[in-house]
């Protein structure tokens, strides 16, 4: 699922960031109820998300704030439930709260990364790796809820990708730019073409362990998506704490080996220059012995007639 995000740029940020990766026509593209936006590290349901869709009758992209939380056209009262999330498998195995909005309602979310949490409790964020903003795929609804207006969304769900699968089963739908006009085309109703689109992300994602303190909404500050440790809550290590064993036994092995090697090879050692020369200086100073040289040698005697 996602139930939490980090959308903390300014509304002229976000339209820049958009324009830059081709999902924006033009930086100063219409931002409808641009007031209600609120930059933030933390944010949850029930608040105001920045969305992008396809005017009704031009055609035209636009963004929009949005309540998070989907309200189904059709109610005039606040319901007690707004899902948050649409799951892939209700969209396309069943009738649901969300037909009308996936054939002519589409949006993407725009975000900086979201969190989610594995079944230790530990919170993770997760952003692309190429830095690019995150387009989740959505479906908005607009409701006359006690005589007002309200324009209410959701994001769409897939099974996790195996990378994430580690963290979570569950993951938001996230697109690549150049599926971003398909998605939102009102034109296009419901189809396999559309379906596609929905599934596991497949690109590389930055996901590292993040304080607990993401998890109270009270809570909104810069440090809710800064690594604990680099080295002991990256995913990296999380995911792979048997290929880090392997690395210490590899050095351990490495440094027995090293050690037998040493050993062998000082018990074969050839003597040094100096011991060579001591052991011929012995053998000289025997030689030239005069006395040495006078004492009969064994052999004469059993040659004596």
């Amino acid at each position: 699922m996602c139930g939490r995000f980090c959308c903390s740029l300014t509304a002229d940020d976000i339209r820049n960031e958009l324009f830059e990766e081709h999902v924006l026509p033009q930086r100063d593209t219409e931002w409808i109820d641009q007031d209600s936006h609120r930059p933030s590290f933390n944010v949850c349901p029930s608040r105001s998300i920045p969305a992008v869709l396809e005017k009704d009758q031009t055609h035209t992209k636009v963004m929009q704030s949005m309540q998070w939380g989907f309200i189904p056209s059709w109610l005039k009262s606040n319901p007690y439930s707004k899902p948050i999330n649409a799951r892939v498998e209700t969209l396309t195995e069943r009738k649901s709260i969300f037909d009308k909005s996936k054939n002519v309602n589409r949006c993407i979310i725009a975000a900086e990364g979201f969190f989610e949490w594995n079944k230790k409790k530990q919170a993770f964020f997760i952003k692309r790796k190429d830095g690019k903003m995150m387009l989740f795929a959505g479906l908005y609804s607009t409701a006359s809820i006690d005589g007002c207006s309200v324009t209410t969304c959701t994001i769409v769900t897939s099974a996790a990708s195996e990378f994430f699968s580690k963290i979570h089963d569950r993951m938001p739908v996230i697109l690549e730019p150049g599926n971003v006009d398909t998605w939102i085309n009102s034109k296009m109703l419901w189809s396999n073409d559309i379906i596609k689109l929905l599934t596991p992300f497949d690109g590389e994602l930055n996901c590292f362990r993040v304080t607990d303190k993401v998890g109270p909404v009270k809570n909104d500050s810069p440090d809710l998506v800064q690594p604990l440790d680099q080295r002991k809550s990256s995913i990296s290590h999380f995911l792979k704490p048997a290929l880090i064993k392997d690395e210490i036994n590899k050095d351990l092995s490495s440094h027995v080996e090293k050690t037998a090697a040493s050993s062998s090879t000082s018990s074969t050692k050839v003597p040094s220059t100096t011991a060579r020369q001591t052991a011929k200086k012995r053998k000289t100073s025997v030689d030239d012995d005069p006395i040495a040289t006078k004492t009969p040698k064994i052999t004469s005697f059993f040659n004596k007639k």
